[in-house]
Order: C-alpha cells, then structure tokens, then sequence
C-alpha cells in the first residue's frame, strides 16, 4: 500500500506553486504587453479561446474523471496500472477526432485563415495531451513533483520571453513559448508517470476502454458547456468588436483569474483525498476536511477580492502599462468573482463531483451558459469589454447560487454563515483602511506593497483580536507545513 501524502506539504507545495502563477507574470506580463501592445496581444488570447473549444474535445473530460478514479484505486497498482493503459488509449482517441476538426475548422474559418501559423501553435500542445498523465498525478497527490516540474518550466519560459520577444510582430513567438511550457509538461510527466504504474501488470487482451465512455462524456459535456461561459466572451468580442476590446478584457480577466487560481488552489488538492475518503467510506474525515476548506476559502476569498477591486488601477498598470489602463474598470467589475468561483468550485469539486453528482454539475452549468449567452449578445454590442464583464459576473453569481443550493443536501455539516459575515464585514473595514492609503501614495513605487501589507496586517489583526479559531489553525498548518517540507527537503539531500 502506497504511503499517504501528507496534506502540510502537498499544501505548501500547491502554494509555492501558485504562488509562482502569480510571481512568474509580474515578471512577464508587464514587459510582453507593453511589446506586443493590445492588438497584438487580443490575436493570441482570441486564436486560444478558439483552440481551448478543441483541446476541451481532445481530453473529453478525463482529466477531472481521471483525479477522482485514481484516488479511488490507488492503493492497487494493478487496477491503477489498467486504469492509466485505458485512459491513455481513450485519451488517444479523442485527440485525433479533435485534431482532425480542427484541421476541418482552418479549413471553413476565415479568420483562421488569416493566420494558420499561430492558431496551429496554439494547437500544438493539444496533440500531446494523451502523454501528460496529469490526472494520475493529481489523483496520487504528487504535488511536490508537479511543483518542481512547474517551476523549472516557467524559469525556462521567462528566459525565453525576455530573449525573443522584442517587436509587436513577436506575437506568435509568444504563442510558442506558451504552447512549448504545455507541451513540456506533457513530455516529463511520462518519465515520471512509470514509478506508479506497472506495464506488465496489465492484462492487454481485457482491455475496456468503452467502460469509461458514459461518465468521461458525462464530465466532458460539463467541461464544454462550462468553457462556453468562461471563454465565449473573448470569442464573440472578437467577432462583435474589435482586437483591441478582446486585449483589454484579456487582460482584465488576466488578472482576475490569476487571483482566483491562487484562492482556489485547495481545491485541486484536497479533490483526491476527498474522493479517496468517500471511497473508503471515511465520511467523518471527509466531513471534518470539507468542513475546514469552506471556512478557509472564505478566510481568503473575501479580503483578496476587496484587495483586488481597491487596487485594480495600480495593479493593471503595474501589469500592462498605461495603454492597459481602460482595464482597470473591468478588474473591478470581475473581482467578486474571486468570492464566486472559489464557492463554486468548492460546491461543485468538494462536495458534488466526489459523491458522483455529476448531474447537478452539469444543470448548473447549462444554466450559467443561458445566462452567459443572452446577457453576451445584449451587452457586448453596446458596452463591448464592459458588457462582457459584467456578464461574466452575473454568470458566476447565478452559477455559484445553483451549485450552493445542489450541494447543501449532500454537505452534512452546518454551514459558516456566521463566518462568512465576518470575514466579509472585516475585508470591507480593511477596504476603507486601503482607500486613504491608495490615494496617499498614488503615483509611488510604494503604493502596491504598502497597501497590500497594510491592508493583509489590518484584517489579520482584526481576526486574531477576534479570536478567530481559523486563524490560529492556518497558521498551525503553515508551521506544520514549512517543517514538514523541511524535513523533506532535508532526507532528499
């Protein structure tokens, strides 16, 4: 029987490696906008809006389905071993039929056609996909290698970008280095993936590739009409507007999703341990973990995203440069979506999918794609990147309100309204903390660390006055966690 990852380090390791999403753009994203400025920067995020419809048929939903079964039976090579031969050849399946649309799609698009070279870098690492194996990992809990491989990845990417971006005419070169960092991933999680799988435990000839099929299209149907809603808008201002609308909003929703990334990075975590729990039938450690991440995700959620919309000027400036700057009002429409989608993810990843509620998933989903939709074609043509965002947050919202409402009869433990007013009364006190500051030290090197230190200090202080039990067991677990990652690094060495 493997040994159990402990939950202090794959934590920590998450951290750093979202924490590293959020570093490696400040490093980046200002120096590639200012280069690429917004048109050339809109060509490449609407050629990967489009690319991501067919990267979506390529995976078909194993990468969510493959997490969950891995945690299942990881304690069975052999059954671990067959499930990985089954899902690869699934895997290789569906990435031909997407490649071959695809091909089908450069042919009909004239859009496309007006650039064949950069909508087939952005395809590129599609066709790699069935090499990755990352659902296994996931579902195994290696996030301290896929922390490591992360990092050397991004280092290797921003080299890159500071080497061979140099003109606006550098677009699909930065479409490459983006395509080259997800194909990488792919090629050194095979070398990895041999350590947990066996090859000759593997019965070939009982093979069932097509046992996968129902709930693989199950997830796959929920992925596709949630890339509807979360993707569209870039697509249909690019069709409606204008580049320039598409590189103004890119950036926008850029920024926000970094953040959200880096809130909701639990979750990505503690999915497999939730579904090994439920699988083992451990429902009391199942309801202690779920319990504790929705207390935590609103410990985070609510101050970061406050942070966020007081900050958004200085932030996108920072980012992109003073021909970003119409951006800034459009992070700020989109910021509560931190709050939103860090609930919904964990309504949907915590306690719906882990106990096969797929359905419910998908209904919510359907919903937030009419909701997206309508408000998309009656807002985009007369606010263009406005009426964009706030679809897009109209649509969380209602998403995020179904998906709480599914998840409340399978939750078994009290809800933390009492928390959630709190974290949200002394995120807005900090807000007014943050104002004076803002405008104290506008046009100042010392405006973002000041107002964020200020800012993270004054509602730390807050809770602990309070005697917030949350706050003193995160930093428990963040003690228990830098020990433990410590320790590992030492017996590595």
């Amino acid at each position: 029987m493997p040994r159990t990852k402990s939950l202090p380090v794959n934590v920590a390791a998450n951290l750093i490696n979202q924490g590293s999403a959020v570093l490696f753009p400040l490093l980046t994203f200002p120096y590639v906008s200012r280069v690429l400025r917004p048109e050339g920067l809109g060509r490449v995020s609407f050629a990967e809006g489009l690319v991501q419809y067919f990267s979506l048929l390529a995976t078909l939903g194993i990468p969510v389905y493959g997490v969950r079964e891995s945690a299942r039976c990881r304690d069975d090579k052999k059954a671990l071993s067959t499930l990985a031969a089954e899902l690869f050849f699934l895997n290789v399946l569906t990435t031909g039929i997407a490649a071959l649309a695809f091909s089908v799609f450069m042919v009909l698009s004239a859009k496309a056609r007006s650039d064949p070279v950069l909508f087939w870098i952005c395809a590129f690492p599609t066709l790699l996909m069935p090499l990755g194996f990352n659902w296994l990992l996931g579902g195994l809990e290696e996030y301290v290698y896929i922390t490591v491989r992360t990092l050397g990845l991004r280092i290797c990417v921003v080299v890159g970008i500071f080497l061979f971006i140099r003109t606006q005419a550098d677009f699909r070169t930065y479409a490459l280095m983006m395509a080259l960092n997800t194909a990488g991933v792919s090629l050194l999680n095979m070398l990895f993936v041999c350590r947990h799988i066996s090859v000759r435990s593997v019965d070939w000839g009982r093979l069932n590739v097509w046992r996968h099929i129902k709930p693989v299209l199950l997830v796959f149907s929920l992925g596709s009409v949630v890339s509807i809603y979360t993707s569209f808008d870039k697509v249909m201002l690019g069709y409606l507007t204008n580049d320039t609308a598409v590189g103004l909003y890119s950036v926008a929703d850029r920024v926000v999703k970094v953040v959200v990334t880096l809130v909701t990075s639990m979750g990505a975590v503690l999915l497999p341990r939730a579904s090994y729990y439920i699988q083992a039938q451990k429902l009391g450690e199942y309801r202690r973990l779920t319990s504790t991440t929705l207390r935590l995700i609103l410990f985070v959620s609510f101050p970061v995203a406050l942070g966020l919309i007081v900050l958004a000027g200085p932030l996108v400036l920072l980012l992109s440069g003073r021909a970003f700057e119409p951006a800034a009002p459009l992070v700020q429409i989109m910021g509560l979506n931190v709050v939103m989608i860090a609930l919904s993810n964990f309504a949907g990843y915590q306690i719906l999918y882990p106990q096969g509620k797929e359905k419910l998933l998908l209904y919510s989903a359907v919903f937030g794609v009419l909701c997206n939709l309508g408000l998309n074609w009656f807002l985009i043509p007369r606010w263009h990147a406005t009426g964009a965002a706030f679809s897009i947050l109209v649509t969380e919202t209602c998403v995020t309100g179904v998906r709480i409402a599914f998840a409340r009869g399978y939750a078994n433990f009290p809800w933390p309204i009492w928390s959630m007013l709190k974290y949200a009364v002394t995120a807005l006190a900090m807000v007014v903390v943050v104002l004076p500051l803002r405008s104290f030290l506008a046009g100042t090197i010392f405006l973002l660390p000041l107002s964020i230190g200020a800012g993270a200090a004054f509602y730390v202080v807050v809770l602990w006055l309070s005697k917030d039990s949350m706050l003193f067991a995160l930093g428990s677990r963040l003690r228990a966690g830098a020990i433990a990652v410590t320790q590992a690094a030492g017996a590595g060495t």
